[in-house]
């Protein structure tokens, strides 16, 4: 096992890789009483292209099929559930598929090491029948249909669509109707066989219990399982560097209108990895349009907006090229207005030293702030892995040796100018307000 020292929180991590490739990552927390444990695969929505275990050809399995996986595991071949059995524990259990990633999780203060257990084995004992896999179809269909018109998910989809242009984010993480009615007991098997291998399969957790006697309870467990060596391959998708479409508004029925701006920026032309990109552009977006900046204040104070601008930044890996997205959101009955002046703020790039050493420290004190709770702890924990494939000291040492200098060549590659631009109105807003789009 390997102790990671995590210097800047000054908390100790601890890493084993166990013989059939699971990832096990532990932070011990004595003063808390809560545990929580995080199990998850590298097996999302948008992986629905690749060749299965023990087959030769590449297969494309329906959209949702992850999201659809994830409820079939909850199912036991007991009878019991997976949710009964935490209710009777005492223990909250949930799980979530987004476009990359499975994981389901349990959270508690009594027990932890047969909660603990539980969690691993239900997700690696799945129970699939042609009957049980049917009924479950009414209720993912349910969900399905309860989200068709959902302005969150249209909103959501909308973006996507416009910002990528391959097929790779075509696909909702719960499916089309007429996906989730296809999927078979064959397609699911293969699936699992493929992903769920531990090889491709991570553990995160944070208990107050024995480090030592954690690792040695999962290695136990494991050993006592046979577990097939996969390799994954996935399909490639080629990813133009454009924007698929650069301006869309939509109507849907929602209290406010709002609008997403996104930016599509390679990492080659930023010419920076990509921790530098979200840690250099973090900070420069925050400085200039972030909810303490003048700009966002100015903003609101003229009601050109309804509420903050918030942005978010992801990093995407296609076959050609890694690219970083942006997304600048907010609430504006004046999205003309808002977009101009966003457009003109995103040109500024003389930012001062002293305001860019500020945000530096905010950075730190924020992550801070995250290991106060064992939820900020995991979040930290999953964020890391999903964004690295592993968790270590590097980014945390890489945020305190961030320099004024990368910065400026970080920011003078950036532009704005491959965006697309996603509008939501109101139905009847839209209609009467048609001047403030002319």
């Amino acid at each position: 096992m390997k102790k990671i020292r995590l210097d800047v929180v000054n908390e100790n991590l601890y890493y084993e890789k166990l013989s059939n490739g699971l990832d096990v990552y532990i932070i011990k927390k004595d003063n808390y009483k809560t545990n929580y444990a995080c199990f998850g695969t590298k097996f999302g929505g948008l992986d629905l292209e690749f060749i299965p275990f023990l087959e030769k050809d590449y297969v494309k399995m329906p959209s949702g099929i992850a999201h659809f996986l994830e409820h079939k595991l909850f199912e036991q071949e007991n009878g019991v559930s997976a949710l009964n059995y935490y209710k009777s524990s005492g223990y909250v259990v949930n799980a979530y598929t987004n476009y990359k990633t499975t994981k389901y999780y349990c959270y508690g203060t009594n027990n932890f090491e047969e909660n603990l257990l539980y969690l691993i084995d239900f997700v690696q004992t799945p129970y699939l029948t042609d009957e049980n896999i049917e009924k479950e179809k009414g209720i993912i269909l349910e969900e399905a249909y309860m989200t068709l018109d959902d302005p969150d998910r249209l909103f959501s989809e909308k973006i996507m669509d416009n910002v990528y242009s391959s097929d790779l984010y075509k696909n909702n993480v719960i499916g089309s109707i007429e996906d989730i009615k296809s999927i078979t007991k064959e397609d699911l098997n293969k699936c699992y066989k493929t992903f769920y291998a531990p090889s491709n399969m991570h553990l995160l957790i944070v208990t107050n219990n024995d480090v030592n006697n954690i690792i040695d309870l999962i290695k136990n467990n494991q050993r006592k399982k046979k577990f097939d060596k996969v390799k994954i391959i996935k399909k490639e998708y080629e990813e133009d560097e454009k924007v698929n479409k650069s301006y869309e508004v939509i109507k849907a029925d929602v209290k406010e209108n709002r609008m997403c701006y996104s930016i599509k920026l390679s990492l080659s032309k930023l010419n920076c990895s990509k921790l530098e990109a979200y840690d250099y552009l973090s900070i420069y977006l925050g400085i200039i349009i972030g909810n303490l900046s003048e700009f966002n204040l100015k903003l609101k104070n003229k009601r050109i907006i309804k509420d903050d601008l918030m942005f978010r930044i992801s990093s995407d890996k296609t076959k050609n090229d890694t690219y970083i997205i942006i997304k600048v959101f907010t609430l504006t009955d004046n999205p003309k207005k808002t977009i101009e002046l966003l457009e003109k703020e995103l040109t500024k790039k003389n930012i001062k030293e002293e305001d860019f050493n500020i945000y530096k420290k905010s950075i730190i004190s924020d992550l801070n702030y995250a290991f106060n709770s064992i939820d900020g702890i995991m979040e930290f924990m999953k964020n890391e892995y999903d964004f690295f494939d592993k968790i270590d000291s590097k980014s945390i040492k890489d945020e305190l040796h961030l320099n004024y200098d990368d910065f400026n060549r970080v920011i003078n590659n950036f532009n704005n100018k491959n965006n697309s631009i996603v509008i939501m109105e109101n139905k009847l807003w839209y209609n009467s307000h048609s001047y403030l789009f002319s």
